[in-house]
């Protein structure tokens, strides 16, 4: 199998070309042209002398997807199954809007943390992307929407506090002036709690938003909802978040999937105001997506609306996020389960 040759460092690259017997300031070209021009095949790198793009193209892949299948709903969101080089599949999400137009990525083949309602983790975990196979879901978005997305959630297949070195080199291809481009502050990070790599995240610095996937404000109901092998106690978790807010200066969201009869109770409720109050964080309200796991569904909208009136009353941040796509399944990972082939083997 070809390698990307995104995946490969500056200074391979460079050593590469100067085995060709070419110029060090081709490097630069062939940059040019996979990021800000966007281009997705040696062909069209019409400044290239026609060998070196043969060869290229005999060595490297420019581009990491493949799609495979392409699904629109009627409020527009579109959800994208691609094809990696080694025959894997993700999922991409793209949904468009007047003021902002948002693409959700995916940072692992399934997901090692398996929480019970999320269909990523049904399918099991089979291996961590690589920084090009994220990086390209930026421009595959940019070049079906036809203008570059200006915002950017790490919030799709997988935990990306898992693959972190593999994330944050992806990053730097995205935020990066002279590739994509894109600002810190509209880029958030999405975990369910992988304690060490909060606080790396805190430690850089950056202005990345972070966002908890939270779900139950004890750590019984916690473990009733994430398996053990990647669950945190909650006052790690916390306290990690806390760190990130001081060093980064950067407010943290909580999301909370609402799941009717189990965490949507009044203390559930009392529980998420004081840790949102004591965070100084925002909540996101999800009412739960059927993924087909057992039999968890949303509250109704009638309680999905006291509940945030009951927040907004304890002085909390809240939203509720609106179902997107639903009738082209937009939720992580389930697309890709019912694709023919698209069903991993667990791990």
């Amino acid at each position: 199998m070809m390698k990307l040759w995104k995946d490969l460092t500056a200074e391979e690259q460079a050593a590469w070309l100067a085995e060709q017997g070419q110029p060090a300031f081709r490097r630069q070209q062939i940059q040019e042209w996979l990021y800000p021009k966007q281009a997705i095949a040696f062909s069209e790198m019409s400044n290239l002398p026609a060998p070196l793009r043969e060869k290229l193209a005999a060595e490297f892949q420019p581009f990491a997807l493949t799609t495979v299948l392409e699904r629109q709903a009627t409020d527009g969101t579109r959800k994208f199954l691609f094809q990696l080089l080694d025959g894997e599949t993700i999922e991409t999400v793209l949904i468009p809007a007047p003021r902002r137009h948002t693409v959700c990525i995916s940072t692992q083949v399934g997901c090692p943390v398996h929480c019970t309602f999320c269909a990523s983790g049904q399918s099991g975990f089979v291996r961590n992307l690589t920084p090009a196979e994220i990086a390209d879901q930026v421009i595959a978005a940019n070049r079906a929407l036809g203008e570059r997305v200006n915002n950017i959630v790490v919030m799709g297949m997988g935990e990306p506090l898992l693959n972190l070195d593999n994330l944050l080199a992806a990053l730097d291809a995205i935020c990066d002036p002279e590739r994509l481009g894109f600002g810190a502050r509209h880029i958030t990070i999405s975990t369910s709690g992988i304690v060490p790599g909060i606080r790396r995240l805190a430690e850089l610095g950056r202005q990345w938003n972070l966002a908890l996937s939270l779900h139950a404000v004890t750590d019984p109901l916690r473990a009733k909802l994430i398996p053990a092998t990647h669950r945190f106690p909650l006052a790690e978790i916390l306290a990690a978040c806390r760190d990130y807010r001081e060093k980064c200066s950067r407010m943290v969201t909580l999301e909370y999937a609402l799941i009717q009869g189990l965490n949507d109770s009044h203390a559930d409720i009392r529980g998420l105001a004081e840790i949102a109050r004591d965070l100084r964080a925002k909540v996101n309200l999800i009412p739960c997506n059927r993924t087909g796991a057992g039999k968890l569904a949303a509250p109704d909208r009638a309680a999905v609306q006291r509940i945030e009136e009951a927040l907004l009353k304890a002085g909390v941040q809240v939203a509720v996020r609106r179902e997107k796509g639903a009738e082209i399944m937009a939720a992580c990972g389930q697309l890709r389960r019912l694709a023919p082939g698209g069903e991993p083997q667990r791990k």
